[in-house]
């Protein structure tokens, strides 16, 4: 599985794939300090904010299409021709794209780190790390989801339907009690104990039910059943493709 893994990374190698990772949480930070002109403790919580409510959902749908586009271009015949399992060759890209979110999640956290050194901060270094790791695991599931899309329909229905998905977990679920029915307000919900942050980036107030730490293992534990039943379902359509080919 890992040689799959490595052979999507060498796919991308060259391209704009390999470096959107790296790239976006960089722009995410510099956008940010360009509205906040920073105002102290604004950095921090601003970049978290605009990262994980907007710049990682496009991020993940461009990556999952050019993950995609090149093994499309060839109706996927190289793959198969290959001998490689459809399930197989579906599990490699996912993998790829989850280290990729992992990746960008890390760089965003250090991102902070630095920033909040140099504009403060209310978000502890304890606390960063602890967000990133459970955006990493709670967006999981639209890889997947991405990926299907982004093979079936192409670039533009992927990313719209992905900032569709984010905009409506974010403006009207994310804060209610009923998050946990809409896998994109997940992510969102986790992050209000966790990093202090309202789903609208206000600070959440003490003694409010979104301080609530309660949310955190029902919500990882809803995002990776969603990821599951999303990985099995597009690995039977992609095995659906090979049986076609």
């Amino acid at each position: 599985m890992w040689s799959l893994t490595k052979t999507e990374h060498l796919k991308l190698k060259h391209t704009i794939g390999s470096k959107l990772p790296v790239v976006t949480p960089a722009i995410t930070l510099l956008l940010v300090l360009s509205l906040t002109g920073g105002i102290e403790n604004a950095l921090p919580a601003g970049t978290w904010n605009w990262w994980y409510t907007m710049l990682l959902p496009g991020m993940m749908a461009i990556l999952c299409y050019l993950c995609i586009q090149k093994d499309k271009e060839l109706n996927f015949s190289t793959m198969l021709s290959l001998g490689i399992p459809a399930g197989a060759g579906w599990m490699g890209k996912i993998i790829y794209c989850s280290v990729c979110l992992l990746l960008s999640n890390i760089l965003i956290f250090g991102g902070t780190l630095v920033g909040g050194m140099v504009f403060g901060t209310t978000i502890s270094p304890e606390e960063g790390i602890f967000g990133a790791l459970l955006l990493s695991i709670s967006y999981l599931w639209a890889i997947p989801l991405y990926l299907f899309l982004s093979a079936r329909f192409g670039l533009f229905a992927c990313v719209f339907s992905g900032m569709a998905l984010s905009a409506g977990g974010v403006a009207a679920l994310a804060d209610t009690k009923i998050w946990w029915i809409c896998p994109s307000a997940i992510p969102v919900r986790l992050m209000c104990p966790v990093l202090g942050i309202q789903p609208n980036g206000l600070p959440v107030p003490k003694g409010s039910p979104l301080s609530g730490m309660g949310v955190i293992v029902p919500g990882v534990l809803l995002s990776l059943l969603w990821l599951v039943v999303l990985t099995f379902f597009t690995v039977r359509w992609f095995a659906g493709r090979e049986g076609e080919a």
